[in-house]
């Protein structure tokens, strides 16, 4: 029987070529269908119709998993992070869950190097300006040299955005307690031993971990008071990482110079969010892994785990590989 993939995605914005080619040669019916974030019916009605879903924002919770269980057989996530999926809940209904970890790393990273020289240059207040008709729009801002920038986690896109760098003169410290110590020196990078250590020394914060419930609004009140208040704070992982309203309050009592953010709390967020309306908060839509290297290196992840699973092979990219067993 031929198997069915459905792709929660708008392929007229997302160059999905390489996925279609590949559903060709394996004979699978691919579907492609975007649906709203949140939208648990239609996530209900689009997983009945399908055997493997390779899932962007619909949730998949205890919920929509018990009621697709006889049909979705496998989700892989278009991504390395899994926050839209209850994976133990996954695991109940017997359903296995990957994603594409490393794929979009460099890209994250890009972004979060062009925050970084942003947040210090103000590069993007300069080029709205000049298309104003303002000139001179300059705004004199701070180097990267010299700065102490401090990760937040030291994954695969922190270690990219060690490797990017590395051409400045710049002092890197990072905090990650499931890292062992000779990882960090490898990358010439000095590990400190508390989060608390890396607010405090940091010209620079950048966050890259996971979210889940231990992450949730762990940059709260009390890491903005230890900042400088000559600190940016840098945010590409996920917007649930951050307590907003204390990011807020830190930027209206200038306990901090300023944020640069592609991720927030919700998606998108409120017309009347102040951090839209504030000079020193520069915002993006999460567009950090959005290039097509990085589309072309998830889609070829992706693709091959399908096939393999389809295959009655164990896909390497499992996150709860023990509903297998």
């Amino acid at each position: 029987m031929q198997k069915t993939v459905w792709l929660n995605l708008d392929s007229e914005k997302v160059d999905v070529t390489y996925l279609d080619e590949q559903c060709k040669i394996n004979g699978w019916n691919f579907i492609k269908q975007p649906i709203a974030p949140g939208d648990e019916e239609k996530t209900i009605e689009m997983g009945l119709k399908a055997d493997a879903v390779i899932s962007t924002w619909e949730p998949w919770n205890d919920r929509t998993l018990q009621a697709v269980k006889n049909k979705v057989k496998y989700i892989v996530r278009y991504g390395a992070g899994t926050d839209n999926i209850d994976i133990p809940a996954a695991t109940r209904a017997g359903i296995p869950v990957g994603n594409v970890p490393g794929a979009n790393s460099a890209a994250v990273a890009e972004t979060a190097l062009l925050h970084i020289l942003n947040a210090g240059r103000r590069f993007t207040t300069c080029v709205g300006g000049c298309k104003k008709g303002i000139w001179p729009s300059t705004i004199t801002g701070t180097e990267l040299d010299g700065k102490t920038v401090g990760l937040l986690g030291f994954g695969n896109i922190s270690r990219q955005l060690v490797r990017m760098m590395s051409g400045f003169q710049v002092n890197i410290i990072a905090y990650d307690a499931f890292v062992p110590k000779e990882d960090f020196e490898k990358f010439n990078v000095t590990p400190v031993d508390c989060k608390e250590e890396l607010f405090k020394r940091s010209d620079i914060i950048s966050l890259h971990v996971p979210f889940n419930e231990e992450t949730s609004k762990m940059v709260n009140r009390e890491m903005f008071d230890l900042m400088k208040p000559t600190a940016y704070l840098i945010n590409t992982c996920r917007g649930g990482v951050v307590d907003e309203q204390a990011l807020i309050e830190a930027l209206q009592q200038k306990k901090i110079q300023g944020a640069g953010l592609d991720v927030l709390e919700k998606e998108p967020p409120e017309k009347d969010n102040p951090l839209l309306g504030m000079d020193n908060v520069f915002i993006t839509s999460h567009m950090g892994a959005a290039s097509l290297e990085s589309e072309h290196r998830s889609q070829v992840i992706i693709a091959e785990c399908i096939a393999d699973f389809f295959a009655g092979k164990v896909p390497y990219n499992l996150k709860n590989r023990e509903v297998l067993e």
